[in-house]
Order: structure tokens, then C-alpha cells, then sequence
């Protein structure tokens, strides 16, 4: 079967992949559980592929993401196929006895460990998360600052804009002062501000600003605008900000409110134990790191030169950050 039949086939074959590869809470479980790692998935000449192999390059990608990335019968062909090259050429170094060389079995040491250290932190986290009563942590906090969770006051508010920067002070102010005299001869001020307002990116929208919370706009708007009682209010004179002067209306008002618990529970509990993790690794490498230390000082200076000796640089040469573009000139 070829590939473009495969992948057009996702939801009877790839469907399997994606119950039997990512669904559960590890690749390696879901593999065990069905115990069809050994099972041939895919063949090109001599290489072939199965679960377990595809199993260990799926482990590679965070766990959140792996259900996205494997629900793509394009990104399964291409993996496969990178997967069945690195197999093939595996199997020619093997004939050509590169197997042998020692600097395989160094690497090999090396991505062990590398691993096995992974996947201690993994274990240790997984003890700092299971020692922790996180839900109840987390309702203390919020209890003990449930401010902290409160939802702010946003008003959405229609303006338009007179700008100095393209007419003098008293220009813009005569603009707006005029503007405020359109509004009470009973023209909309959305129809006004997509007629002259200097605020380019609120014109085609009549000058609506929509949900602005307290204190992110320039400081006399806001004021201004949190000045307004009720939608409809208009501001009664030309308010001065640094860009210009503005007629503001208050459109709505989203009122603010304290959140539940229940609303913010799942991000309490994702840091308690962010921060029980935190403490727990931390504490273990730290302590791990104030063992003792001994070394072969003759060693560890020789490693300066070990790998090649530094080609001499001139006294007078500049010094230059590494990767740092340009001439010495």
C-alpha cells in the first residue's frame, strides 16, 4: 500500500494509531497495554517500522501536543518516511561494521543517561504532585485573596478624535466644541467620527472602543470616560489628552465581579503544583549538587586544548562577542 492510500485513509487506520499511540497518559503505557509493540506498521526495501520504534519518536513530543501532531495523515507520512530513511541507514552503517566505532557506544552512554536523568525529574515530579493536597491549597489561596480574582469593570465608549499634531491646540479644540454642537442638533457621533476623526484605527468603526479596562488608556480619557453614569452619557466639553481632544460617549458597561472558585480552580491547582514540583526538583538537585566536589585540576585545564588548539589572536584585535557581525576595521 502506498503512502497517498494510507493517508487517505485517516479515520480506519490513522484512527488506530491515534487510540493506540497518544490517547492514553503516556506512549509507552498505551503501547504495553495493548502489547502490539512489536506489531510492522510500515516496510521500505530491508527497514521496517513498528509501534515500538514509532512509540519512542511520538515521546519526543510534549505530551500535550502529540494528539494534534498525529492527527495528520500528511505529518504521520512524513514521519514514517523519516523514520524508514533513519532505519535504512542505520542498517548500512551496521554493514559497513560502523557499529564498532567507539564513539557510538560513548554517544549511546551518554543519550542513556541523559534520559534516565529525564526521566528521574519525571519521577520526582510526579511524587511532588501526588504529595500534594493541590485542591485544597488552591482554595486557601483563593480564599485568602479572592480580590486578587476579581473580574474588572470594562465600558465600551464611541469617540472622535481632533489631533494637534496636524492642527494647532486651539484648531483641535474649536473641532471637538463643534462637533459637541452637531450632537445636540441631534447627529449620532458615530456618524461624525467616520466623517472626521483623526483616530485611524477607531474611523470605520464609527470611534468604537470596545471593552477598555480602568487605567489603560491615556489618563484624562480615562477619567473622563469612567466619569460617564450611564451608556449614552456624553462627555459635556472637549477632554484633552496628549493625542488630541476627544467628545466620548459611554456605549456599555461589562460591571466587574468576583470570580468563584470554581471559575479559577483549575488554574489555582496547575500552580500549587507547578510550585510543588518546583520545590521538590529544586531541593533534590540542590542537594545533589552540594555533594562534594573533587577533580584532576591537571585534567580539567588540559580540556582547553584537548579538542584542538586555538588559533593565537593578535594583541591588538578588538574584542568581539562570539557571532558578532562585522569588520574590525
Amino acid at each position: 500500500m502506498g503512502w497517498r492510500t494510507f493517508a487517505a485513509r485517516p479515520r480506519l487506520r490513522h484512527a488506530a494509531w491515534i487510540a493506540a499511540i497518544v490517547l492514553s497518559s503516556t506512549v509507552v503505557e498505551a503501547a504495553a497495554a495493548d502489547d502490539d509493540g512489536g506489531k510492522v506498521v510500515a516496510s521500505r526495501g530491508q527497514a521496517s517500522l513498528t509501534f515500538d520504534v514509532i512509540d519512542a519518536r511520538v515521546e519526543e513530543i510534549p505530551p500535550d501536543k502529540r494528539i494534534g501532531f498525529m492527527d495528520s495523515p500528511e505529518r504521520i507520512e512524513t514521519t514514517l518516511s523519516q523514520l524508514l530513511l533513519i532505519e535504512q541507514l542505520a542498517q548500512e552503517a551496521i554493514t559497513q561494521k560502523l557499529d564498532s566505532d567507539p564513539r557510538l557506544a560513548r554517544q549511546i552512554d551518554l543519550v542513556r543517561k541523559r534520559m534516565l536523568g529525564q526521566l528521574r525529574l519525571e519521577q520526582l515530579r510526579a511524587q511532588a504532585v501526588a504529595k500534594v493536597d493541590a485542591k485544597t491549597l488552591a482554595r486557601e489561596r483563593f480564599l485568602a485573596d479572592s480580590a486578587k480574582f476579581a473580574v474588572t469593570e470594562l465600558r465600551t465608549a464611541r469617540h472622535v478624535l481632533y489631533s494637534v499634531s496636524n492642527r494647532s491646540d486651539a484648531e483641535a479644540r474649536q473641532a471637538a466644541a463643534d462637533a459637541l454642537k452637531r450632537l445636540a442638533a441631534g447627529e449620532s457621533l458615530e456618524a461624525i467620527a467616520r466623517e472626521s476623526t483623526d483616530d485611524v484605527a477607531s474611523k470605520s468603526d464609527g470611534g468604537l472602543l470596545r471593552d477598555i479596562a480602568p487605567g489603560r488608556t491615556d489618563s484624562a480619557f480615562d477619567a473622563a470616560l469612567f466619569a460617564l453614569v450611564a451608556p449614552g452619557d456624553v462627555t459635556s466639553a472637549p477632554i484633552k489628552s496628549q493625542f488630541g481632544y476627544h467628545v466620548i460617549e459611554l456605549v456599555s458597561i461589562n460591571p466587574g465581579r468576583k470570580q468563584t472558585f470554581e471559575e479559577v480552580e483549575a488554574q489555582l491547582v496547575a500552580e500549587v503544583e507547578a510550585a510543588a514540583v518546583e520545590r521538590m526538583v529544586k531541593g533534590h538537585t540542590d542537594q545533589l549538587l552540594s555533594l562534594p566536589l573533587t577533580a584532576d585540576e591537571d585534567a580539567v585545564a588540559s580540556l582547553r586544548s584537548r579538542y584542538g588548539s586555538p588559533q593565537a589572536v593578535p594583541a591588538s584585535a578588538p574584542s568581539r562577542a562570539p557571532g558578532q557581525a562585522g569588520s574590525s576595521n
